[in-house]
């Protein structure tokens, strides 16, 4: 067991001057704990480095406040209050199901029946109400009361099934379907099971519900954050649903094969309906999942509207039962789109309660990276990190540090240190586990990234900001870089601005998303994060828009606006960027991949994947692109001639022509390593681009090219030999004096702190940095480097000669 006795998460990411935040605190056992806000200064541990610096704050949020447990009740389903209607005597439900995990496996996390379409509560002991389930042999079950009645027939998983169960109060008879869709030449058939039960329904106030069946309902306080508050949940489903259903009187099968059509009110002779006379009537509820899949809403087309809340964001966008194969785009054949895959680890919302606040003054607080510290006497820990945002007009710099929260997101809570069976190949050593991903192996409530797969082994394209995300923390090693990654190791670059005393603004992926350009105008430089691999398309519009009007742009990392994000609208209400939402599509570095037909996201309705298979070259942005990735050790950068264009020889001032770049630091031994970046003017750099330095010729075989970059596997393709695999810091200019400088490394910001900032990395960046945030259009290029370019003139600095 692996404890962490405080855990905790803020109610938002970026928070304006004048405006409050509140933080929510999981203390699992100590009675108090103290908190209190601190600057985040540097993050990393490392003792070749300046070590753990944090600076405390002095606000009214500073005390000792009362512990208290709090918990994530995970797992996605849907649920409709109790209402008269529900409460049949007799009754008919049905459904299509996909079932991913319809047999617990022994050593599978969870164990237990899972309920599809229930009205049903567990009680003290007996069952109380109606449902329809997979019961914990992997059959299908139907319960009335405490009665059951199954199939004995396993399930084929990963399958379309069609369910159904049948009940006549007054005769007592149950008939229980399970159909297969497909069925093969050599299964069984399997015959409707008929049974008698004389009983009486016995109705509780528990909701409908979609994908689980209720426990039990008190007011505990660890049911506060459950929803609805006070209903405890259980038997949560993995996998799709499609058009449930409920009647109530026991159809015959005819009469069920014309509810699988739904209610589609409103006869007339010119379009087509649904069932008519007797059988309209006995409709209760009718839910099509096709029905607004950008909500979190399921739509019931019956007479009585019981829209189901859906919970902890359940997959939608997904193939049916009836999907043919030819419409890959949800949007163009909705009705075959009528799939929710509901997952038990799904998290939208924490739903905890508040337990500090502050009040953020209006005037006098820096714009910075901030966490609220949390302890315990008993020396517990925590950082909560959050960031103060200046308003739009109300700048404090001329310098904003872009953080890229969309992928801080994308890599929350992630287990595949614990569960990629390929871990110790993929970063050449055993990984080292911290203690976060311990606890988080066993609390799978709190969800996991979108590098992760769910419990049943479908990826995860969904992940929520309003829950711990215990990955962005201080102090955290990520298993591929056995140093810090993300957050973390952006608090390099963090340092290093502090340390030489540049004044800076914070914005976050988040803000440019939402706000465009005019998030960014008025800067004169924007700085990035080391890993912006995620992004949204008003965030790269925002800064190519930047960047032509004249800003300038410092990429200081590698692999960036590589996927497709969108934050899903249907949490807006709460919030900006609750929700983000990925899909892997059918290239790029992928822990999964997304199933044919459904790489379209369910919120915005957009094509996934890769922004380069969007047509948005990755190359465009700052000049170069992700090539190449390897988690063994880091090396160094050398000058190439283009370092000696007048255009570009002012980054190198202090520098000489042969003294290795970076061959020391934090992250690897050196600044170019983990991913790198390369100029390629044939997949989107400007041609005016200059590859200033390389890493050529100096990585391991560890070291692979990407999938994206070659069309069939080979030899050759490692770092020992192929030329792509190698980093190039690169610059450009862009009009109205402009300009894009790329360092092209994930390892490069480690290399920042090294002997507290006085090395030959922090003066490449200094003397970039310096002219960029200057007032007023850069200084023209000469007048000669104003020339045509095609893509033939172009020659790959590995290739180049050095003179």
């Amino acid at each position: 067991m692996c404890a962490m006795r405080l855990t905790g998460y803020a109610d938002k990411f970026g928070v304006h001057p004048g405006e409050t935040i509140k933080f929510y605190v999981n203390c699992d056992g100590p009675s108090e704990f103290k908190a209190e806000v601190v600057q985040m200064i540097h993050g990393d541990t490392n003792p070749r480095g300046p070590g753990f610096i944090e600076r405390p704050i002095e606000t009214k949020a500073t005390g000792t406040y009362k512990g208290r447990k709090q918990i994530i009740h995970g797992g996605s389903y849907g649920y409709v209050e109790d209402k008269p209607q529900l409460h049949v005597d007799s009754f008919t439900l049905q459904c299509w199901i996909w079932p991913t995990t319809p047999k617990t496996h022994p050593r599978y996390w969870k164990h237990g029946a899972q309920g599809l379409v229930t009205k049903w509560m567990s009680g003290q002991g007996y069952g109380k109400g109606y449902g329809l389930f997979i019961n914990d042999q992997g059959c299908l079950e139907l319960r009335i009361n405490e009665h059951k009645v199954t199939t004995n027939v396993p399930i084929r998983d990963h399958a379309w099934h069609f369910v159904a169960a049948s009940y006549d109060a007054a005769t007592g008879e149950v008939v229980l379907y399970h159909e297969p869709q497909v069925v093969y030449a050599l299964d069984p058939t399997i015959e409707p099971v008929k049974a008698n039960i004389k009983t009486k329904i016995i109705h509780t106030p528990a909701p409908v519900a979609l994908g689980a069946y209720v426990d039990r309902i008190d007011d505990d306080p660890l049911a506060k954050s459950a929803l609805p508050s006070g209903v405890w949940f259980s038997g949560k489903y993995n996998g799709k649903i499609d058009s449930p259903r409920i009647c109530n009187r026991a159809l015959n099968r005819f009469e069920i094969e014309q509810m699988k059509a739904g209610a589609q009110p409103g006869l007339t002779e010119r379009r087509n309906s649904g069932p008519t006379g007797a059988l309209s009537e006995a409709i209760v509820a009718a839910w099509d999942f096709w029905d607004g899949i950008d909500t979190i809403v399921a739509k019931d087309n019956g007479p009585y509207r019981f829209d189901a809340k859906l919970v902890n964001c359940p997959t939608r966008a997904l193939t049916g039962y009836n999907w043919c194969g030819q419409n890959f785009d949800w949007k163009y054949a909705k009705t075959e789109y009528g799939a929710i895959h509901f997952h038990d680890d799904d998290v939208d919302n924490a739903r905890w309660q508040v337990d500090v606040e502050w009040d953020v003054p209006a005037e006098g607080i820096k714009s910075r990276f901030y966490a609220l510290k949390v302890t315990t006497a008993e020396g517990d820990e925590d950082y909560i990190p959050f960031w103060v945002v200046p308003k739009i007009g109300k700048e404090q710099s001329k310098i904003a540090v872009m953080v890229p929260t969309i992928s801080y997101m994308a890599y929350a809570n992630e287990h595949v240190a614990c569960n990629a069976g390929g871990a110790e190949l993929f970063v050449y050593r055993v990984p080292i586990m911290q203690h976060q991903n311990m606890f988080l192996a066993e609390h799978r409530e709190y969800g996991g990234s979108i590098y992760d797969t769910h419990t049943d082994g479908s990826g995860i394209c969904l992940s929520s900001r309003l829950r711990p995300i215990l990955s962005i923390r201080p102090k955290y090693d990520h298993f591929l870089a056995q140093a810090p990654w993300q957050y973390p190791a952006d608090l390099h670059l963090i340092y290093w601005l502090e340390t030489m005393g540049y004044e800076y603004d914070v914005i976050t992926d988040e803000d440019v998303t939402y706000d465009g350009v005019a998030r960014l105008e008025n800067y004169n430089v924007v700085i990035t994060g080391s890993h912006p691999e995620h992004n949204s398309g008003t965030q790269l519009d925002a800064l190519h828009n930047y960047t032509q009007r004249g800003g300038r742009l410092m990429y200081m990392g590698a692999d960036a606006w590589y996927w497709v994000h969108s934050f899903h609208p249907a949490y807006e209400g709460i919030g900006r960027g609750v929700v983000t939402e990925m899909r892997r599509c059918e290239s790029g570095i992928r822990t999964w991949r997304a199933e044919p037909g459904e790489y379209y996201h369910q919120g915005t309705g957009e094509l996934g994947g890769m922004w380069r298979f969007r047509g948005r070259s990755l190359y465009s942005v700052a000049g170069v692109g992700m090539t190449n990735e390897g988690f063994d050790v880091s090396t160094y950068y050398s000058r190439t001639p283009d370092s000696m264009d007048p255009r570009v020889a002012w980054a190198f001032e202090g520098i000489s022509y042969d003294e290795p770049i970076g061959n020391f630091g934090l992250v690897g031994g050196g600044c170019a390593g983990l991913e790198l970046d390369i100029v390629d003017v044939t997949l989107g750099s400007p041609p005016h681009t200059l590859a200033v330095a390389t890493s050529a010729g100096r990585h391991t075989e560890a070291y692979l090219l990407v999938m994206e970059d070659f069309g069939f596997n080979q030899q050759g393709l490692d770092g020992t030999t192929h030329p792509r695999v190698r980093g190039d810091i690169a610059f450009h200019e862009t009009p109205n004096g402009g300009a894009c400088f790329a360092f092209s490394s994930i390892a490069f910001c480690g290399s920042l702190p090294w002997n507290n900032g006085k090395n030959n990395v922090s003066t490449l960046v200094g003397n970039v940095l310096n002219r960029f945030m200057m007032d007023g259009p850069l200084p023209p290029p000469p007048a000669d480097a104003v020339k045509h370019r095609g893509r033939a003139d172009y020659e790959s600095p590995a290739l180049t000669p050095a003179t």
